[in-house]
């Protein structure tokens, strides 16, 4: 149990820190460092570091989803700045609410957990690694679909080829095929997150 902890709390610390770093990039210096932030701020990361191991495909709405749950639970509500003293937030609204740049965060903590977390969280499939299933910045849940619909052809094509009857053209073909739907889901992802 105490593994289980320390483990948490490491992987609670660099999600702090790099959220610290990332608010930096976008003009906030408001995060304070892991050492010197209160006690409810290292919780909150430290929940949501249990929320992604417990669900290792929740997407980056969920990650809100649940960080938004944990703060109505804690008395917090919408401000138009945050406001610890009063309990407000201008990231307390629903997740197709929130600015692109806000969406980030909820990728970067994923990213970050799972990162820290090889080997224990649900490993992903030959097509999910080769689409990059949970690389998704945008935060959005229509990307997230549409690589996952082009991991599961890729998966298909690889348990094609890898069957001991497949022919050596097949095989070929089966491999083109892969690397044809990688660069089809690039353009899909670029399509659908394209903006003037």
């Amino acid at each position: 149990m105490t593994h289980v902890k320390e483990k948490i709390e490491s992987i609670a610390k660099v999600c702090h820190e790099a959220n610290k770093a990332y608010c930096q990039t976008i003009g906030d210096d408001s995060q304070p460092s892991w050492e010197e932030a209160p006690e409810w701020q290292k919780q909150s990361a430290r929940n949501g570091v249990m929320f992604h191991l417990d669900h290792p495909n929740a997407k980056p709405s969920d990650s809100h989803d649940s960080w938004l749950k944990e703060k109505a639970e804690t008395g917090w509500k919408y401000g138009a700045v945050k406001d610890p003293e009063k309990k407000e937030h201008p990231c307390f609204v629903p997740y197709e609410e929130l600015p692109s740049n806000q969406k980030v965060k909820d990728a970067l903590f994923i990213a970050v957990v799972h990162s820290m977390n090889t080997g224990q969280s649900k490993s992903l499939t030959f097509g999910q690694k080769a689409v990059g299933l949970n690389f998704n910045p945008s935060g959005s849940d229509a990307v997230g679909q549409c690589k996952q619909k082009y991991a599961d052809a890729i998966d298909q094509m690889n348990d094609f080829r890898s069957k001991p009857d497949t022919l050596p053209e097949q095989k070929r073909l089966a491999s083109v095929a892969i690397t044809e739907t990688q660069g089809a889901q690039m353009w899909a992802v670029k399509a659908l997150t394209w903006k003037d």
